[in-house]
């Protein structure tokens, strides 16, 4: 998994679609577009994105930044919500938007107290509210969700004696991303 940063292109009414195709290749020979999806440009980091912004300004082009997480193809997506909270882009990439989900973690406790969790009906019932899952080789569950529902998750996994953690929230990035 890796965090990756965007740049929205919002373009004025009055612009071609040559004019954009102008100003995606003046960006791609300034830095290395991960990905895209229509106007919203994927990179690497939150300085390729101000230098995207820079080069758009002198088009009169206004930009908004994002946080992402690209999620490798061993995430479970669910079908249902996960166009809510990311995309899965044309060439098969999968970004969570971080703005909006966050990733906790969901486990058993040691061994010698795993009796008394309950990890399979706290991941059961975890799953029915997150947006995409993976499981550890530990048997831990990251679960993609909304930033919401962080407390919903631990209260679950406090009913089922399980262990939570948060892995991930977007507010911890807003000072970079901005």
């Amino acid at each position: 998994m890796n965090i990756v940063y965007s740049t929205e292109l919002h373009l004025p009414e009055d612009k071609l679609p040559a004019s954009y195709a102008q100003i995606v290749e003046g960006i791609s020979t300034m830095t290395v577009l991960l990905d895209h999806q229509q106007t919203l440009l994927f990179v690497q980091s939150p300085e390729e994105c101000e230098a995207i912004e820079a080069f758009a300004a002198d088009y009169n082009v206004h930009c908004e930044r994002g946080a992402w997480l690209l999620l490798p193809p061993e995430w479970t997506l669910n079908d249902r919500s996960f166009i809510d909270y990311g995309l899965i882009t044309r060439s098969d990439n999968r970004f969570l938007n971080l703005d909006l989900a966050a990733v906790a973690v969901v486990g058993a406790y040691s061994a010698a107290a795993e009796g008394s969790s309950e990890l399979e009906s706290a991941l059961e019932q975890a799953e029915e509210h997150a947006v995409a899952w993976l499981t550890q080789e530990d048997g831990r569950r990251l679960l993609a969700v909304d930033r919401h529902q962080l407390e919903l998750i631990a209260g679950i996994a406090r009913a089922y004696r399980c262990t939570f953690d948060i892995f991930l929230a977007g507010n911890e990035l807003k000072q970079i991303c901005r």
